[in-house]
Protein backbone atom coordinates (compact mmCIF):
# COMPACT_ATOMS: atom_id res chain seq x y z
CA UNK A 1 0.00 0.00 0.00
CA UNK A 2 1.55 3.42 -0.61
CA UNK A 3 0.58 5.07 2.50
CA UNK A 4 2.08 8.62 1.14
CA UNK A 5 -1.48 8.77 -0.91
CA UNK A 6 -3.51 7.35 1.87
CA UNK A 7 -6.48 10.02 1.80
CA UNK A 8 -9.31 10.00 4.53
CA UNK A 9 -12.66 12.11 5.41
CA UNK A 10 -11.58 12.77 9.50
CA UNK A 11 -13.28 14.83 11.96
CA UNK A 12 -11.28 18.12 12.53
CA UNK A 13 -11.66 18.15 16.24
CA UNK A 14 -9.35 15.06 16.49
CA UNK A 15 -7.06 16.94 14.21
CA UNK A 16 -3.96 17.78 17.21
CA UNK A 17 -1.97 21.20 16.19
CA UNK A 18 1.66 20.68 17.73
CA UNK A 19 3.80 23.71 18.18
CA UNK A 20 4.01 25.75 15.10
CA UNK A 21 7.34 27.64 13.92
CA UNK A 22 5.48 30.11 11.36
CA UNK A 23 3.27 32.21 13.71
CA UNK A 24 1.60 34.16 10.66
CA UNK A 25 -1.53 32.75 9.13
CA UNK A 26 -2.03 35.09 6.59
CA UNK A 27 -5.64 35.89 5.07
CA UNK A 28 -7.89 32.90 6.36
CA UNK A 29 -10.99 34.34 5.11
CA UNK A 30 -9.67 34.66 1.33
CA UNK A 31 -8.64 31.40 1.89
CA UNK A 32 -11.98 30.56 3.35
CA UNK A 33 -13.88 32.04 0.63
CA UNK A 34 -11.34 30.12 -2.13
CA UNK A 35 -12.33 26.92 -0.60
CA UNK A 36 -15.93 27.60 -0.12
CA UNK A 37 -16.28 28.12 -4.19
CA UNK A 38 -13.79 25.38 -5.69
CA UNK A 39 -13.36 22.86 -2.70
CA UNK A 40 -10.61 22.06 -1.11
CA UNK A 41 -8.07 21.23 -4.02
CA UNK A 42 -5.04 19.95 -1.33
CA UNK A 43 -5.83 17.79 1.34
CA UNK A 44 -3.99 18.82 5.03
CA UNK A 45 -1.02 16.42 6.27
CA UNK A 46 -1.46 14.64 9.35
CA UNK A 47 0.68 11.50 10.57
CA UNK A 48 -0.68 8.24 12.17
CA UNK A 49 -1.42 9.99 15.33
CA UNK A 50 -3.97 12.40 13.96
CA UNK A 51 -0.70 15.29 14.46
CA UNK A 52 -1.26 17.72 11.95
CA UNK A 53 2.22 17.36 9.93
CA UNK A 54 1.13 19.61 7.16
CA UNK A 55 -1.64 22.42 5.80
CA UNK A 56 -2.26 24.17 9.35
CA UNK A 57 -4.08 27.58 7.19
CA UNK A 58 -6.21 25.09 5.26
CA UNK A 59 -7.70 23.47 8.57
CA UNK A 60 -8.38 26.82 10.52
CA UNK A 61 -9.84 27.95 7.32
CA UNK A 62 -11.78 24.95 7.33
CA UNK A 63 -12.48 24.36 10.49
CA UNK A 64 -13.06 27.75 12.07
CA UNK A 65 -14.13 29.72 9.13
CA UNK A 66 -16.56 27.32 7.14
CA UNK A 67 -17.72 25.41 10.25
CA UNK A 68 -17.19 22.66 8.24
CA UNK A 69 -17.19 19.15 10.35
CA UNK A 70 -14.97 17.11 8.39
CA UNK A 71 -11.55 17.97 6.32
CA UNK A 72 -9.93 15.44 4.00
CA UNK A 73 -6.47 14.59 5.06
CA UNK A 74 -3.98 12.81 3.83
CA UNK A 75 -1.96 10.02 6.12
CA UNK A 76 1.59 10.65 6.01
CA UNK A 77 2.85 7.70 7.74
CA UNK A 78 6.14 8.60 8.90
CA UNK A 79 7.47 5.77 10.02
CA UNK A 80 7.27 4.21 6.73
CA UNK A 81 8.99 6.96 4.98
CA UNK A 82 11.85 6.92 7.66
CA UNK A 83 12.19 2.65 6.82
CA UNK A 84 12.33 3.88 3.06
CA UNK A 85 9.26 1.73 2.16
CA UNK A 86 9.18 4.64 -0.08
CA UNK A 87 11.48 6.22 -3.19
CA UNK A 88 12.85 9.33 -2.29
CA UNK A 89 11.17 10.50 -5.91
CA UNK A 90 7.86 8.85 -4.85
CA UNK A 91 7.40 11.48 -1.89
CA UNK A 92 9.14 14.35 -4.09
CA UNK A 93 5.91 13.76 -6.64
CA UNK A 94 3.32 13.15 -3.94
CA UNK A 95 4.26 16.39 -1.80
CA UNK A 96 4.99 20.68 -2.66
CA UNK A 97 8.19 21.70 -1.39
CA UNK A 98 6.86 23.03 1.62
CA UNK A 99 4.93 20.26 2.90
CA UNK A 100 7.96 18.29 2.45
CA UNK A 101 9.53 20.15 4.58
CA UNK A 102 7.23 19.84 7.64
CA UNK A 103 7.39 15.90 6.47
CA UNK A 104 11.22 16.46 7.17
CA UNK A 105 11.04 17.83 10.29
CA UNK A 106 8.35 15.10 11.28
CA UNK A 107 11.11 12.72 10.76
CA UNK A 108 14.05 14.85 12.56
CA UNK A 109 11.81 14.59 15.36
CA UNK A 110 11.55 10.92 15.17
CA UNK A 111 15.17 10.23 14.65
CA UNK A 112 16.09 12.14 17.52
CA UNK A 113 19.84 13.94 17.29
CA UNK A 114 21.86 11.17 15.59
CA UNK A 115 24.87 13.13 17.05
CA UNK A 116 23.59 12.53 20.40
CA UNK A 117 22.89 8.64 19.11
CA UNK A 118 19.55 8.28 20.98
CA UNK A 119 18.04 5.01 22.18
CA UNK A 120 15.15 6.21 23.94
CA UNK A 121 13.44 5.70 20.35
CA UNK A 122 12.98 2.40 18.58
CA UNK A 123 13.69 3.44 14.88
CA UNK A 124 12.54 1.66 11.91
CA UNK A 125 14.24 -1.61 11.07
CA UNK A 126 15.40 -0.26 7.54
CA UNK A 127 16.99 2.76 9.13
CA UNK A 128 19.90 0.68 9.82
CA UNK A 129 21.55 1.13 6.10
CA UNK A 130 22.29 4.78 7.13
CA UNK A 131 25.38 5.07 8.63
CA UNK A 132 25.56 6.01 12.41
CA UNK A 133 27.81 9.26 11.87
CA UNK A 134 25.12 10.95 9.01
CA UNK A 135 23.59 13.15 10.69
CA UNK A 136 19.40 13.80 11.82
CA UNK A 137 18.87 16.48 9.33
CA UNK A 138 20.80 14.74 6.41
CA UNK A 139 18.49 11.60 6.83
CA UNK A 140 15.28 13.60 7.11
CA UNK A 141 16.17 15.54 4.23
CA UNK A 142 16.36 12.45 1.96
CA UNK A 143 13.62 10.64 3.61
CA UNK A 144 11.59 13.86 2.29
CA UNK A 145 12.63 14.03 -1.22
CA UNK A 146 15.21 17.18 -0.49
CA UNK A 147 17.75 14.93 -2.14
CA UNK A 148 20.53 16.93 0.38
CA UNK A 149 20.48 18.67 3.71
CA UNK A 150 21.35 22.34 1.78
CA UNK A 151 17.97 21.62 -0.16
CA UNK A 152 15.95 20.92 2.62
CA UNK A 153 17.41 24.01 4.82
CA UNK A 154 17.11 26.09 1.59
CA UNK A 155 13.32 25.03 1.83
CA UNK A 156 13.14 25.60 5.45
CA UNK A 157 14.19 29.01 5.30
CA UNK A 158 11.46 29.66 2.62
CA UNK A 159 8.74 28.19 5.06
CA UNK A 160 9.63 30.27 7.75
CA UNK A 161 10.51 33.32 5.93
CA UNK A 162 9.11 34.00 3.22
CA UNK A 163 5.95 35.93 2.07
CA UNK A 164 2.85 33.75 0.87
CA UNK A 165 4.01 34.51 -2.50
CA UNK A 166 6.77 33.19 -2.31
CA UNK A 167 6.14 29.95 -0.98
CA UNK A 168 3.46 29.58 -3.15
CA UNK A 169 5.58 29.58 -6.27
CA UNK A 170 8.28 27.41 -5.14
CA UNK A 171 5.29 25.18 -4.46
CA UNK A 172 4.20 25.82 -7.68
CA UNK A 173 7.84 24.84 -9.36
CA UNK A 174 7.72 28.65 -10.80
CA UNK A 175 10.68 29.15 -8.10
CA UNK A 176 13.34 26.87 -7.84
CA UNK A 177 14.83 26.25 -4.08
CA UNK A 178 17.63 28.04 -4.41
CA UNK A 179 15.94 31.15 -5.65
CA UNK A 180 12.78 31.26 -4.00
CA UNK A 181 15.31 31.29 -0.24
CA UNK A 182 17.64 33.60 -1.59
CA UNK A 183 14.31 36.04 -2.00
CA UNK A 184 13.44 34.62 1.14
CA UNK A 185 16.11 36.76 2.89
CA UNK A 186 14.62 40.12 1.43
CA UNK A 187 12.48 42.43 3.36
CA UNK A 188 8.29 40.97 3.00
CA UNK A 189 7.76 44.36 0.49
CA UNK A 190 10.94 43.93 -1.55
CA UNK A 191 9.96 39.69 -1.80
CA UNK A 192 6.84 40.77 -3.16
CA UNK A 193 8.08 43.37 -5.53
CA UNK A 194 10.76 40.76 -6.72
CA UNK A 195 8.15 37.81 -7.53
CA UNK A 196 5.96 39.59 -9.35
CA UNK A 197 8.07 41.17 -11.73
CA UNK A 198 8.42 39.71 -15.27
CA UNK A 199 10.44 36.38 -15.32
CA UNK A 200 13.65 37.81 -17.40
CA UNK A 201 14.12 40.60 -14.86
CA UNK A 202 13.34 38.07 -11.74
CA UNK A 203 15.79 35.68 -12.50
CA UNK A 204 18.61 39.13 -13.04
CA UNK A 205 17.40 40.12 -9.54
CA UNK A 206 18.03 36.09 -8.26
CA UNK A 207 21.60 36.37 -9.89
CA UNK A 208 22.76 39.48 -8.41
CA UNK A 209 21.46 37.92 -4.93
CA UNK A 210 23.37 34.91 -5.29
CA UNK A 211 26.19 37.09 -6.18
CA UNK A 212 26.15 38.90 -3.16
CA UNK A 213 25.96 35.79 -0.84
CA UNK A 214 29.86 35.98 -0.19
CA UNK A 215 29.44 39.67 0.63
CA UNK A 216 29.72 41.13 4.10
CA UNK A 217 27.22 41.09 7.14
CA UNK A 218 25.54 44.58 7.46
CA UNK A 219 27.49 45.28 10.40
CA UNK A 220 30.34 44.26 8.70
CA UNK A 221 29.24 45.99 5.59
CA UNK A 222 28.80 49.36 7.97
CA UNK A 223 31.84 49.32 9.72
CA UNK A 224 34.11 48.52 6.60
CA UNK A 225 32.17 51.77 4.95
CA UNK A 226 32.67 54.15 8.20
CA UNK A 227 36.90 53.14 7.98
CA UNK A 228 37.16 53.37 4.08
CA UNK A 229 34.71 56.41 3.45
CA UNK A 230 32.82 54.13 0.84
CA UNK A 231 29.68 52.48 -0.12
CA UNK A 232 30.24 49.06 0.47
CA UNK A 233 27.48 46.30 -0.87
CA UNK A 234 25.99 43.73 1.99
CA UNK A 235 24.94 40.32 1.90
CA UNK A 236 21.17 41.98 1.58
CA UNK A 237 21.81 43.57 -2.13
CA UNK A 238 21.97 46.69 -0.67
CA UNK A 239 24.64 49.37 0.26
CA UNK A 240 26.03 50.26 3.80
CA UNK A 241 27.50 53.57 4.26
CA UNK A 242 27.92 53.97 7.65
CA UNK A 243 25.78 57.12 7.59
CA UNK A 244 23.65 58.85 10.02
CA UNK A 245 19.67 57.47 10.57
CA UNK A 246 18.79 60.80 8.29
CA UNK A 247 21.37 59.73 5.64
CA UNK A 248 20.19 56.17 5.74
CA UNK A 249 16.76 57.40 5.70
CA UNK A 250 17.55 59.39 2.61
CA UNK A 251 19.07 56.60 0.56
CA UNK A 252 15.94 54.13 1.48
CA UNK A 253 13.91 56.80 -0.18
CA UNK A 254 16.14 56.87 -3.48
CA UNK A 255 15.88 53.08 -3.38
CA UNK A 256 12.26 53.40 -2.97
CA UNK A 257 11.97 55.83 -5.52
CA UNK A 258 14.38 53.38 -7.91
CA UNK A 259 11.98 50.25 -7.26
CA UNK A 260 8.52 52.94 -8.19
CA UNK A 261 10.01 53.52 -11.12
CA UNK A 262 11.44 50.80 -12.47
CA UNK A 263 8.07 48.85 -12.20
CA UNK A 264 6.50 51.96 -13.58
CA UNK A 265 8.78 51.86 -16.90
CA UNK A 266 7.87 47.96 -16.95
CA UNK A 267 4.08 48.46 -16.53
CA UNK A 268 4.28 51.22 -19.46
CA UNK A 269 6.41 48.21 -21.61
CA UNK A 270 4.03 45.95 -21.12
CA UNK A 271 0.47 47.18 -20.89
CA UNK A 272 -2.03 46.18 -23.48
CA UNK A 273 -3.79 49.34 -23.20
CA UNK A 274 -3.91 51.96 -26.32
CA UNK A 275 -2.68 55.75 -25.35
CA UNK A 276 -4.85 56.86 -27.51
CA UNK A 277 -7.69 55.36 -26.60
CA UNK A 278 -7.12 55.75 -22.90
CA UNK A 279 -6.54 60.16 -23.45
CA UNK A 280 -9.95 60.33 -25.14
CA UNK A 281 -11.16 59.69 -21.78
CA UNK A 282 -9.04 61.38 -19.67
CA UNK A 283 -12.35 63.49 -18.85
CA UNK A 284 -13.70 60.42 -16.74
CA UNK A 285 -10.77 60.52 -14.68
CA UNK A 286 -11.00 61.62 -10.97
CA UNK A 287 -6.88 62.86 -11.80
CA UNK A 288 -7.07 66.29 -12.88
CA UNK A 289 -3.44 66.59 -12.21
CA UNK A 290 -2.45 63.92 -15.40
CA UNK A 291 -2.75 66.47 -17.98
CA UNK A 292 -0.10 68.78 -16.21
CA UNK A 293 1.95 65.68 -15.27
CA UNK A 294 2.40 63.86 -18.59
CA UNK A 295 4.42 66.14 -19.90
CA UNK A 296 7.42 65.97 -17.38
CA UNK A 297 7.07 62.79 -17.20
CA UNK A 298 7.18 62.03 -20.86
CA UNK A 299 10.19 64.48 -20.60
CA UNK A 300 11.94 62.39 -18.08
CA UNK A 301 11.06 59.33 -19.90
CA UNK A 302 13.00 61.01 -22.86
CA UNK A 303 16.37 61.91 -20.98
CA UNK A 304 16.27 58.46 -19.37
CA UNK A 305 16.07 56.86 -22.46
CA UNK A 306 18.83 59.10 -24.08
CA UNK A 307 21.29 57.98 -20.92
CA UNK A 308 20.61 54.10 -21.11
CA UNK A 309 21.32 54.30 -25.18
CA UNK A 310 24.85 56.53 -23.80
CA UNK A 311 25.57 53.75 -21.50
CA UNK A 312 25.36 50.84 -23.49
CA UNK A 313 27.33 52.54 -26.24
CA UNK A 314 30.37 53.15 -23.34
CA UNK A 315 29.74 49.06 -22.04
Amino acid sequence: MNHAREIIEIPCEQIRIGERIRQELGDLEELANSIAAEGLLQPIGINEDSLLVFGERRLRAVRDILKWPTIAARVVRVSSILAAEHAENEVRKDFTASERVSIARALEEQLGDRRGQRTDLALPQNIAEVAPHVETREIAARRAGFGNRTTYEQAKRVVEKAVEEVVAQMDAGELSISAASLIAEQPPEAQRQIVHMPATLRRQIVRQLRQAIDLPSTAEARRIARETGMHVADRTGRYRSGATAEERAAAKRDLDAIWAVTRAVLALADTPLDPVELASRLEYWHCPGIRAKSPIALAWLKKFEEAIRENKQIS
